[in-house]
């Protein structure tokens, strides 16, 4: 039996939100400092050309984020690691942290 309502939310997952969400609204609107680093770094990751798979967590990252101090930071980063499937941190002592997707760990991992 075809589960129709699987194949409609398999559609809308899909979808896309499209035009001018501002960092500012980010902010104010999504209460979660992880979600809010998460919709920022995708937000920069779609503006370069071509769109990039990562991106290094530079304080103006993390200022478009909100999230100002360095204690709120690791603990952002600590959430990405346990509970964000699609999302991997490469953290380099003396340097930036670097933000990936998913699809690079399974590339490195192979090589």
């Amino acid at each position: 039996m075809i589960n129709y309502k699987a194949i409609q939310r398999a559609k809308r997952n899909e979808l896309f939100l499209r035009g001018p969400v501002q960092f500012g609204w980010v902010r104010q609107n999504i209460p979660d400092p992880t979600s809010r680093l998460i919709l920022v770094a995708e937000g920069f990751m779609g503006m370069s050309k071509p769109p990039a798979s990562e991106v290094t967590l530079t304080g103006k990252l993390w200022n478009c984020a909100g999230i100002e101090s360095a204690d709120q930071r690791s603990r952002v980063l600590k959430k990405i690691d346990q509970r964000c499937e699609d999302y991997w941190v490469e953290r380099r002592p003396g340097r930036t942290t670097v933000l990936h997707k998913r699809v690079n760990s399974k590339l490195i991992a192979t090589r």
